[in-house]
């Protein structure tokens, strides 16, 4: 009997470890802040082309607020020691914050959590659902604060308000090693004075929901603890790689005309804390708190502004009229989500081109919902001549008997 039950386990085990966890994880920052390096020291390889120059823009570029923003995706798959496989989806935001109005990269980056929000709301209202239904919400969004010195910026301040109650944002200085000790500290402490002040929506790490769960020990709390203290993470990426001629081991280093530094060093760098947050000790908190909370105020939230609705077409009907953003960008091949160069925007003067946008995209989404009630129509329909057949079978088993 024992062994037996130590088969199941194992097995069990096994059926875990071939699935990968699905985690995404988007990254806003402005232009030169080393989000790319980020991502590729995050995931100690090259996952996004490094760029040395920043794209200067010229005036009149700067001040159109119709300028394009892309999303660009990167998927890759991560093992840790212990065989657990994550597939890591990382949203990376080039473009972001080089306009002066930045209003429609916000809505560009808010139309495409909603947008996934709004693809569960779908399957789930489905009489039958998809099995291979790849849930894409964004479980994190690492925002990059430029190291000013003087905390945060009217943009940074914006964007978190507006993207508080749709993800989990947590906040980044980028490029910690442009600041000594003593400067990041201070630096530290406006930042965290201005999300107070401004009462931001960050994730709090010190937050009911995990330090009153059934599985959250003493050492966990204190995890919590720790990691509230040391918001916002101040990291430092680096492409390069130094072999120690000593102990044989690969490190990350930064490499100045004094001497390098490994930007997994705790004593300089909060990169390390971070990745492992992002990928071991937090991850399943991240995930289980966009759903149960996160997502579930935005049902509740999308759901009653027309009370509750049974029907798909009703659903699809009030999330068009009501929110006007999602379903605003379309996925390239190249994996990038895109927006139309004439966004849904409150700068739009013309009302009647954007009733007309609206309709548009209303009819698109009603024709996408009248197909699914096709589908479904067909299913049942074969449901049916499947139990008719079986009932003409047993009918005429019984004649022969």
């Amino acid at each position: 009997m024992v062994t037996v039950l130590g088969n199941s386990a194992a097995l069990r085990k096994r059926k875990t470890l071939k699935k990968s966890l699905n985690f995404t994880v988007m990254v806003v920052g402005e232009s030169g802040s080393g989000r790319s390096t980020f991502i590729n020291s995050l995931c100690d390889q090259l996952i996004v082309e490094p760029s040395s120059t920043i794209h200067m823009y010229s005036p009149e570029e700067l001040v159109n607020p119709d300028r394009e923003m892309q999303l660009r995706k990167s998927t890759v798959e991560l093992e840790d020691g212990e065989g657990v496989r994550i597939c890591l989806n990382l949203i990376d935001t080039p473009g972001f914050g080089t306009s002066m109005d930045n209003s429609v990269s916000f809505q560009v980056i808010t139309d495409y959590v909603k947008h996934q929000y709004d693809e569960i709301l779908i399957e789930e209202s489905k009489l039958r659902r998809n099995p291979r239904f790849k849930d894409c919400r964004v479980h994190v969004c690492l925002y990059f604060i430029t190291p000013t010195g003087h905390g945060l910026k009217e943009q940074d301040v914006v964007f978190m308000q507006s993207l508080g109650e749709l993800v989990n944002i947590v906040p980044v200085i980028a490029k910690a090693d442009s600041l000594t000790l003593s400067e990041l500290k201070l630096n530290k402490k406006l930042i965290m004075e201005d999300i107070e002040h401004y009462k931001l929506p960050i994730f709090d790490f010190n937050d009911d929901f995990f330090n009153l769960d059934e599985g959250a020990d003493e050492e966990t709390i204190e995890l919590n603890k720790y990691l509230g203290k040391t918001l916002p993470f101040a990291v430092m990426g680096s492409n390069t790689t130094h072999k120690d001629p000593a102990s044989g081991e690969v490190k990350r280093v930064r490499v100045y005309p004094w001497g390098t530094i490994d930007i997994f060093d705790n004593e300089i760098s909060d990169f390390l804390s971070l990745k492992n947050t992002l990928l071991i000790t937090h991850l399943n908190d991240f995930k289980d708190y966009t759903h149960e909370v996160l997502y579930e105020n935005y049902r509740a939230k999308t759901l009653g502004e027309e009370g509750e609705v049974g029907d798909v077409s009703e659903l699809s009907r009030a999330r068009v009229s009501s929110m006007a953003t999602s379903m605003t960008g379309v996925a390239n091949g190249n994996g990038a989500y895109q927006s139309p160069k004439v966004a849904d925007s409150p700068a739009l003067d013309d009302k009647e081109e954007q009733i007309r946008l609206e309709e548009e995209r209303l009819r698109a989404f009603e024709e996408r919902v009248q197909r699914d009630l096709m589908l479904k129509k067909e299913e049942i329909e074969a449901r049916e001549r499947e139990l008719a057949e079986i009932e003409r079978r047993l009918a005429a088993e019984r004649l022969e008997a």
